[in-house]
Formats: structure tokens, sequence, C-alpha cells
């Protein structure tokens, strides 16, 4: 039990310094865009994530979490990674397809903002590439590596960043005032590099059996990707038409266009990353829990899923404190000092509070799908999105941004009390 707790401390304080790294960085270049292409710039650029979004969960999210499984619970040495490859980088190539060729009705119809146009036309480069990073890395995961995964976050970070900096400086020795153009540019960059660099590495691997195709091998990524796939679409939907009405509801209440991107700007490129930036040391646990837990699950070694359950919990738990005290006591002056943004601080010392369920969503549901049972998860997921969307419906309209923090905080609540209260029945038998 030694080896395996220094195994997953090493894993994830490589993750975690590595998703720091670029979660630091990431906040000063978000920082440098909004002064340069603006707070309404920057909530342009927002609104082409639920986009991204519904690309990842069809083409990726699924298979990346059967290739890790896999990898992990049947010690294969490459397989499973070119079958889960073939049937994302069709999948892309279909998508990337598909938003080229509905680009117009996507802006003008789905997020009601046709200057997004220019946008999905980089989004449709980069969603390909995403399915390579992602394959490569969930590979390398489930094998317990987890340096390779970490230096391609870093690569991908550092070149986003020098790519969107020099194409500002270009612009503007060219007098020409830069726009969200700038930062999707600046994203297909990281993932050239960071595509490059992971086919590189499994190159040096030597191993070359993941290039033998086998049709039993992609009928079991198939099986187990499929339904998370299909749940994390469903979710992803929801969130996206979330995240979509957002911006709707706040010109309901009577704000201006620019004002009202320009709040959604700052409340998903700013707020919402800087509370979710301790979670980077959660998220590479989570991270490696889930193939722990399967290969647990797998052996029927229930005494060590219940250990590290138990850890689990209890440390999202006093982490999550620790950060919602920082975030309540010192966010109007994270706001002013370091994000320069005295709204920005305002919203975060009113959302800080919610970090220990965030934290626990994060882990429990690495836990429950570890285990197999995704349906949980989705189950979840999706009843508490509904709740969210109902009320910020109703919200919102009457008393704007507010609207939007209320259901935030409800609904983050309750789905870390359904998660944590399956997960304790499941495994604890009732007696945790």
């Amino acid at each position: 039990m030694n080896i395996l707790k220094n195994r997953i401390v090493r894993g994830m304080l490589i993750l975690t310094a590595a998703s720091y790294i670029t979660r630091i960085s990431g906040f000063f270049i978000r920082i440098f865009l909004i002064s340069k292409i603006g707070a309404e710039g920057m909530g342009i650029y927002q609104l082409i994530f639920p986009v991204q979004i519904i690309c990842y969960a069809i083409s990726c999210s699924g298979i990346e979490t059967a290739i890790s499984k896999l990898t992990a619970s049947e010690k294969s040495r490459g397989n499973y990674l070119y079958s889960g490859f073939i049937i994302s980088f069709v999948l892309s190539l279909l998508l990337s397809a598909l938003l080229i060729i509905y680009n117009k009705y996507i802006c003008q119809n789905i997020l009601l903002e046709p200057r997004c146009s220019s946008l999905i036309y980089y989004l449709a480069a980069i969603v390909p590439l995403t399915s390579i990073h992602s394959c490569i890395c969930s590979f390398f995961i489930g094998n317990k590596s987890t340096k390779i995964t970490s230096v391609s976050l870093i690569i991908e970070q550092l070149t986003r960043i020098v790519a969107i900096i020099l194409s500002i400086l270009f612009l503007e020795y060219n007098s020409i005032f830069p726009g969200p153009e700038c930062a999707i540019f600046g994203s297909l960059c990281g993932e050239i590099a960071a595509c490059a660099f992971c086919i590189f590495k499994l190159y040096r691997t030597g191993n070359y059996s993941f290039l033998t195709i086998k049709l039993s091998e992609i009928r079991r990524v198939i099986k187990l990707s499929v339904p998370v796939s299909l749940n994390r679409l469903m979710l992803s939907i929801l969130q996206s038409i979330q995240n979509i009405l957002i911006p709707s509801l706040l010109i309901v209440y009577g704000l201006s266009s620019k004002e009202s991107l320009s709040i959604y700007g700052i409340i998903l490129g700013l707020v919402i990353p800087f509370i979710l930036f301790p979670g980077a040391l959660i998220n590479s646990y989570s991270l490696l829990l889930l193939p722990e837990i399967s290969s647990a699950d797998s052996n029927g070694n229930i005494k060590k899923i219940r250990l590290l359950t138990k850890k689990s919990i209890w440390f999202c738990v006093i982490f999550g404190l620790i950060c919602s005290l920082i975030f309540i006591i010192f966010g109007e002056y994270i706001g002013i000092y370091l994000l320069h943004n005295s709204l920005a601080g305002e919203y975060i010392n009113k959302l800080g509070i919610i970090c220990p369920f965030i934290y626990l969503n994060q882990t429990m549901s690495s836990i429950i799908n570890g285990l197999g049972k995704t349906s949980v998860t989705f189950g979840a997921g999706i009843f508490t999105v509904l709740l969210e969307i109902f009320i910020i419906i109703k919200l919102m309209p009457a008393i704007g941004i507010a609207g939007y923090i209320i259901s935030f905080l409800i609904c983050n609540f309750i789905n870390s009390l359904i998660l944590l209260s399956y997960t304790t029945r499941k495994i604890f038998n009732q007696h945790f």
C-alpha cells in the first residue's frame, strides 16, 4: 500500500505542478487579453466554448476514459490506444466538417453572435488535434506515466501564450485592433505543439503494438466509451444551453449587448477559472484516481477502494474549506491587485464558498466512474444542470447576474450531496 500511495502522490504532484504552471500563466494571458481585446471581446471568445465542449464530448471524452481504464485494468501495452484513436479521430474530422459547413447557422441561430464566425473556423482545425492529444495522454495516464501528460500541458500553454502575444503585437504594429481571433489562434498553435510532442514521445517508446488493429479491442472501447460519451454529450448540451442563455438573459434584465458580453467574459473568463485554480491539485488527484479505482475494482480489492475513497473525501473537504476562506477574506483584494478588475473580485468573494463542493464533485465522479457506475454521475449531472437552467431563467431577468450566482451555488451543493451520498452507501454499506 505504501508503494501505491507513493505512486499516486508522485503522479499527483507532477500533474499538479504542470497544471499550476499552465493556470498561473493562463491568468496572466487572460488579463493581458482583456486589456487588449476588451471584456466584450473576451465574452465573444467565451461564446465558442459551448461548441468546443460538445465537440470534445462527442469525439474524446468517453474514448479517453475507455483508453485510460482499459490500459490500467488490463495492463495493455497500446492496442486500446490505437483502437480508441481511430474512432476518436474519425469523429473529430466529421465534426470539423460540420463546423465549416454550418458555420453561419451556428453563429446566428445557436450562439446568437455572428462575430463568432471566424472563431468557428479556427475551432474546426483544433478539434482533430485535441483528439490526438487526448488519446495519447490517456494512454500514458493509464500506464501510470504522468510526466509526458504534464510536459504536454506546459508546452501547449507556453506555445499558446507566445502565439497570442506575437499575434497581438503584430496587429498593433500594423495599426490593426486585435480581436478574439488572437486568442483562438493561440489555442490552435498550442494544440499543434502539444500533439507534435505527444506523437514524438509515443514514437520514442519503441513499442509499436498500438499500430495493431484488433476488432475485439475496438468493440471493447466502443462498449465502454459510448455510454460515457452520450452522458457527457447530454450534459455538455445542457451546460452549453445554460452558458448561451446567460448573455441573453442579461439583456432581458436590461443590460446592453456590450455590457452583457462584458460581464459574461469576466465571470467565465476570470472568476470561474480563478475559483477553480486551486482545484488543479484535485484535478490531478482525480485523474489518477480513476485508473487506480478501476484496477482495484477489477481485482476485487474492496479494502483499497475504501481507503482511497475515505482519504479523498477528507482531502477535498479540508482543502476546499481552506480555499473558501481565502476567497471570502481576500476575494476583493485578488480582484483589484491581481486581476486588475474590481468586479471580478466581488464575484470571487461571493462564489468562493462553493470550493469544497466543486472539489468533492470532481473526486467523487472519478471514483464512481472508476467503479463503472457512469449512469450515477450522468443522472446527478443532468438533474443539477436542468435545475440550474430553470433557476437562471426564473431569476436572471429579475435580478441579473445575481441569479446566475445563486444557481451556481445551489446546484453545485446539491450535486456534491448526491454523489457523496451514493459513494458512501455503495462503498461503505452505510457504515462510513
